[in-house]
């Protein structure tokens, strides 16, 4: 009989999701990226023009269901000239949900199937 395995506990206090649809953001008005993943919490976002960890910014991008999204953040980590993570510090409640929402049916086995290709 084979040990049982486990995968290590998630360390974020907000697990993330990677969906496949991919987000353009902009943060403070100079940045623009692709964000490669999301969560309630803050995204990772791709771009040439990051900031230094603790700046404070304000993220906006649109979900597919074209609601638009904008939210105070800080960057809390950031490899310059490539990523960086924002945390997300005020979502309006509505926000929150439509994000949720958004995680979740991008997540969905049923979305991974529609976005393999045959």
């Amino acid at each position: 009989m084979k040990p049982e395995t486990t995968e290590p506990a998630e360390k974020r206090r907000i697990p993330r999701r990677h969906p496949r649809v991919r987000l353009v953001t902009q943060v403070e008005g100079t940045s623009l990226g692709r964000t490669e993943n999301i969560s309630v919490g803050g995204v990772l976002i791709y771009t040439r023009e990051t900031f230094e960890p603790k700046t404070g910014v304000i993220v906006r991008f649109t979900l597919p269901s074209s609601r638009p999204i904008k939210a105070q953040g800080v960057v809390v980590h950031s490899k310059p000239g490539v990523c960086m993570g924002i945390q997300f510090l005020q979502l309006k409640d509505d926000d929150l949900k439509a994000i949720e929402e958004f995680v979740r049916e991008a997540c969905s086995p049923q979305a991974t199937r529609e976005e393999t290709p045959k």
